[in-house]
This record gives C-alpha cells, sequence and structure tokens, in this order.
C-alpha cells in the first residue's frame, strides 16, 4: 500500500468530493424523472474514519439502518453502502409512494430504497470512471435492515479485513420538500485506493 487514506491532502479531499458532487447531480437528474418529483441531494462533508469507528459516528453500533449494500469490482474493489434512518427510509417511500402508516419492509418499499441506493451508487461509480479513466462495475443493490454493528462486521468478513479506514459523506436528501438524512459509505481495498489516489495525483 504506497498511500493512507487517514493521510489525505486537501486536494485529494477535494477531488474526491467533485467526483461526488457530480456524481449527485447526475442522480438528481436520474432520481427526479424515475419518481416525477423535485429531488434535491447535497453531501456536505467527507470525512475518513477507521472502520471500526464508523458505528459510533454514524449513531452507534446498536442504531438500527435500513443499508443497501452494493459491491465494487473493476479496476478497483470494494463496496458502498447508503445508510439511512428507519425514519429517513419511511419519509423516501412516503414521499414517493404517498402512503400513510409506510412499512419499509413490504417488497414495493425495499424496492424503492434499493432503487434511490443504486442510481445514487451507479452515478457516482460512473463520475469516478470518468474522472480518473477507470473500469468500474457495481453489483445490484442488496438491503438489509439490521444494527449498524452487525453490517459493519458483516462487511469486513466479506473483504478478509483488507480495509483499514472508509470514507463517509454525510448525504442530504429532499423530495418535494421533505427532508431526510443518511450516510454514504465507500470502503475500498488498499490497493484500489492507491489506484485511485494514483490517478488524483496525476491529473492535479
Amino acid at each position: 500500500m504506497k498511500y493512507k487514506i487517514s493521510n489525505l491532502t486537501e486536494l485529494q479531499i477535494s477531488a474526491l468530493r467533485e467526483v461526488v458532487n457530480i456524481g449527485v447531480g447526475n442522480a438528481v437528474t436520474s432520481l427526479s424523472k424515475m419518481i416525477s418529483k423535485e429531488v434535491r441531494i447535497e453531501v456536505p462533508g467527507l470525512k475518513v474514519e477507521l472502520i471500526e469507528k464508523v458505528p459510533e459516528v454514524a449513531g452507534g453500533a446498536d442504531t438500527i439502518v435500513s443499508c443497501v449494500i452494493m459491491e465494487v469490482s473493476g479496476d478497483i474493489d470494494g463496496y458502498i453502502m447508503m445508510m439511512l434512518s428507519e425514519e429517513s427510509a419511511k419519509t423516501i417511500c412516503t414521499t414517493i409512494t404517498n402512503e400513510e402508516d409506510t412499512d419499509i419492509m413490504t417488497p414495493l418499499n425495499q424496492s424503492i430504497i434499493e432503487e434511490v441506493a443504486h442510481i445514487l451508487a451507479g452515478s457516482y461509480v460512473s463520475s469516478l470512471s470518468d474522472f480518473l479513466r477507470l473500469n468500474i462495475k457495481i453489483s445490484p443493490p442488496m438491503q438489509t435492515f439490521d444494527m449498524l454493528g452487525a453490517i459493519i462486521d458483516h462487511i469486513l468478513i466479506e473483504m478478509s479485513t483488507k480495509a483499514e479506514n472508509a470514507l463517509l459523506f454525510d448525504t442530504l436528501f429532499t423530495i418535494e420538500g421533505h427532508e431526510m438524512d443518511g450516510i454514504f459509505l465507500t470502503l475500498f481495498d488498499p490497493d484500489s485506493m492507491d489506484v485511485i489516489l494514483e490517478r488524483i495525483d496525476t491529473m492535479i
């Protein structure tokens, strides 16, 4: 591993944030067309955290979240996750379906949450691919509703604990004036982070 993700420079962080903002802009367009509603998404901050501290930063290991997980493959490997509190997940579904007393565990609402996450992640991966000239794909989304600590533990087992740090993007959604927040989390193995940061350094 050439780079330490915990020691990113301001220029590297700015470049990563720009990639996310480009992806978010594309995601807003796609989501607005899909649901025929006004959508705004903001990503106010990027944090680099040790993976074991992610549950603490995101509200605690026992916090129940709706989490959509997608695997990244190609020139880089890792996972992308969108985590929503139960309240935020319900708000997204209610705003889109106009249901009352929304049950986020129904097949329809699970599909909605997965599609929102997949559009956001797909737009991010597409912008990352274009910006860095990499071949990157994401898997179909898989949703789970569990304690945050258990979800992170599962991902670490899947990655054979290769990754030490995670990139967290706070995400603020507004759909038809209804606000909700979440966390967009990326986990790349050390070799993949080297590829990403080498490309960024070459460009800046």
